[in-house]
């Protein structure tokens, strides 16, 4: 596999189907890379062999949906096998014993690496009975979806600064509160002042058409700062709504948002996480049921990380009220030196006025205590993650 290799964008799409009537297990997005520090599975190769312990003892089916290896940080499959023998071996162990079906998502690369090498069974999506569709989730991204060549340089370069600098870069602030994710963010800022301004130029013009969708893409960013990763948990209810949708489930990764959403017409949107940073979310079917949990920390997963998308309590919220609201001067944010107001898992908690401003009756303690006695359900954006990402730094 060539260096800085790129997905194949021609992948043939290839559904295939499994019997409901069996345990299956279902993980995604581990993102295994090189073993080094900048490898976001973070060496949790014994965690997850033992996991992979418990489908084979159970005779149960696993699914990965996607993103198993990180070709954008790795480069080559050589390293990753390098840095990850003993779990590449297991997993070639379970697909020879109990079986594994594998998704491929927008960092896969050459299919030949799970067919032959690992022996898994491949497909770009799976229908499990005749009512549960599982798919990566890339495909309801309104960029990554559409824009795969783009992305994957945009990846490759981003992957390469943090290599460099020997740091995070990431959304949510609050979970990467280095000085570069900082300056990151101001700049971030900056660029959207000056599309603001460009745009606003266009309109006077006449000269909109020429507008292009700069501010739609810094608008996706920054609800995956705000509220919804990666956009697809709208365009998914959309799908689900629709009255001649075939599924009453749908369940994806990508987002790494782990949950079981359940909508008024019954039926559901499950997300099975993501094993990066410190996350080890997982899904399994009983025969009847679907319930999310992480191996490590034993959560269970059900709706709290959605309530703000289910309640579109988000939409108010754009780069310019939350920079208002959340930047305190000195590259210093409120959201992460606080903790308050703003974050989706707060706003579950706290009261708002009917144009979205907080309630200022409720004090800090409060909002503190809150979100004390609060269920973390954000993956690798909840605190847990930030003491996990700190305690790998030092």
């Amino acid at each position: 596999m060539p260096l800085f290799s790129q997905s194949n964008l021609s992948l043939p799409k290839i559904e295939k189907t499994l019997d409901s009537n069996q345990r299956i297990y279902f993980i995604s997005d581990l993102h295994l890379g090189d073993g080094t520090r900048s490898d976001i599975f973070m060496s949790k190769d014994t965690h997850l062999i033992r996991f992979l312990d418990q489908v084979r003892l159970e005779n149960a089916h696993l699914v990965i949906v996607g993103d198993a290896m990180d070709f954008h940080q790795a480069w080559t499959i050589k390293r990753i096998i390098s840095a990850h023998p003993l779990l590449l071996a297991a997993l070639t162990e379970v697909a020879k014993d109990t079986g594994v079906s594998y998704i491929w998502g927008n960092h896969d690369s050459d299919l030949s690496t799970f067919r032959d090498l690992l022996f898994f069974n491949v497909c770009s999506s799976l229908i499990i009975g005749e009512k549960i569709k599982v798919t990566h989730g890339d495909q309801y991204d309104n960029f990554i979806g559409n824009n795969h060549k783009k992305t994957h340089l945009a990846t490759t370069i981003h992957n390469l600064t943090e290599r460099l600098l020997d740091t995070w870069i990431r959304p949510p602030i609050e979970n990467f509160y280095t000085f570069e994710g900082r300056l990151a963010m101001w700049c971030f800022h900056k660029l959207a002042l000056a599309v603001r301004a460009r745009d606003r130029v266009f309109d006077r013009l006449g000269l909109s058409r020429w507008k292009g969708r700069t501010a739609e893409y810094l608008q996706y960013w920054t609800m995956n700062q705000i509220a919804d990763p990666s956009g697809i948990f709208e365009p998914i209810r959309a799908e689900l709504e629709q009255e001649d949708c075939p599924y009453d489930t749908i369940i994806t990764g990508h987002s790494h948002l782990p949950g079981v959403v359940s909508f008024e017409n019954g039926k559901r949107y499950v997300n099975t996480g993501s094993w990066t940073f410190g996350s080890s979310q997982y899904c399994v079917w009983d025969k009847k049921e679907l319930r999310v949990f992480d191996w490590i920390k034993g959560h269970e997963y059900k709706d709290q990380g959605y309530q703000h998308l289910l309640s579109r309590r988000y939409q108010h919220m754009d780069i310019f009220r939350w920079w208002r609201e959340n930047h305190m001067g000195w590259l210093r944010f409120r959201v992460a030196e606080h903790g308050r107001i703003i974050q989706p898992e707060q706003w579950k908690t706290i009261q708002s006025t009917p144009n979205g401003e907080p309630d200022d009756a409720r004090t800090e303690q409060t909002v503190q205590n809150d979100l004390d006695g609060g269920t973390s359900s954000m993956s690798d954006r909840s605190a847990e993650t930030t003491t996990s990402l700190s305690d790998s730094k030092t």
